[in-house]
């Protein structure tokens, strides 16, 4: 399992356009789609042995309660997956006397995996298989081939985009 990513450039401080940048990480997904309900309640299913629609109705259920009780005022800890808890989006204001419900914006579920799924990049984690690929020198370091041909990286670079195109144009066809 590779967890793929490219390089991306900013300030140091967003706030002061002056600040330096410096280079970090965003973590790219695979054909950039997102898992969906069914797939999960098809792992789920066959790795319990309760039926599909079960699975799928159980999961709605769990994301109707989940929202329910975070609007309810509490949050949600469910052992061995995480924490769930809301934040508020606002303006911020000088003072706190200025700050008015009208400066909240919405609201935003977040969520603190436990440390049972936690990912690490300690040694732990990268014993269990976790590699990084940096997508922006895929062929660097031997990832895709040895580098030592800038004709076949370039044709695996062309091939790969052509892939990922040809399915985000299927999924916008769907």
């Amino acid at each position: 399992m590779a967890i793929r990513f490219r390089r991306v450039s900013r300030l140091c401080d967003p706030t002061n356009k002056e600040a330096g940048k410096k280079v970090y990480p965003v973590i790219s997904y695979q054909y950039d789609t997102s898992a969906t309900l069914d797939e999960f309640a098809k792992e789920i299913a066959s790795a319990s042995g309760v039926s599909e629609g079960e699975t799928i109705s159980v999961l709605k259920d769990f994301r109707t309660l989940l929202r329910k009780t975070l609007l309810g005022g509490r949050s949600v800890n469910i052992a061995g997956l995480g924490y769930f808890y809301l934040s508020a989006q606002s303006k911020g204001t000088e003072k706190a006397e200025e700050f008015t419900i009208a400066n909240i914006s919405g609201l935003r579920i977040c969520f603190r995996a436990n440390s049972d799924i936690r990912l690490f990049t300690g040694t732990t984690t990268r014993s269990d298989g976790l590699k990084f690929k940096d997508l922006d020198h895929i062929n660097d370091s031997g990832s895709i081939g040895d580098g030592s041909d800038d004709g076949v990286k370039l044709r695996i670079r062309m091939v790969v985009r052509v892939v990922m195109v040809k399915h985000r144009i299927r999924q916008l066809d769907s």
